[in-house]
């Protein structure tokens, strides 16, 4: 099967293998084993690639059998706070996308704000409005903040209950 896949995270698995957890476009999450070091470094947290995976029906886990770049954060790289600020996001993805569930908009709106890091010269807002942004996608999204501040107790429990 051959899907494009935003990287979550890479886990080490024996010498010579890891464990990737992908958000791919066709199937949501999926994790893969990947064999051999020199495609390592695709794997970094937010890069785009394109992978092709054996079908192992009986195995737990699909191996890796080819590895395409379709694009990686260049400037990530070279910029610390775009680091952390990626390995938030990543680890922010990786905790809430846990079902193997294909969900176009949910993939489309990951690669927006992987590029807005990347190419945008402001990032500070970039954590803020990427979490706010996911929580609406995946059905979290509500009221902000300073609205729900003036409400009574009782109004604020409506709120929250619906």
């Amino acid at each position: 099967m051959k899907t494009e896949a935003i990287v979550l995270s890479i886990q080490k698995y024996k010498d010579t293998s890891f464990i990737v957890h992908l958000y791919t476009r066709e199937t949501g999450r999926i994790q893969c084993l990947l064999y051999g070091k020199q495609k390592f470094s695709f794997f970094s947290p937010l890069s785009i690639v394109e992978i092709t995976t054996s079908n192992g029906h009986n195995k737990p886990l699909d191996s890796i059998k080819t590895v395409d770049l379709v694009y990686i954060p260049i400037r990530l790289k070279t910029d610390v706070r775009r680091q952390c600020i990626a390995l938030f996001m990543a680890e922010a993805l990786y905790k809430t996308l846990q079902h193997p569930m294909q969900d176009i908009p949910v993939y489309e709106r990951l690669q927006y704000w992987i590029k807005q890091l990347d190419m945008e010269d402001s990032i500070e807002y970039i954590p803020d409005m990427f979490l706010r942004n996911l929580s609406e996608l995946l059905g979290y999204g509500g009221e902000p903040i300073e609205e729900l501040s003036d409400m009574k107790t009782s109004e604020l429990l409506e709120v929250i209950t619906i």
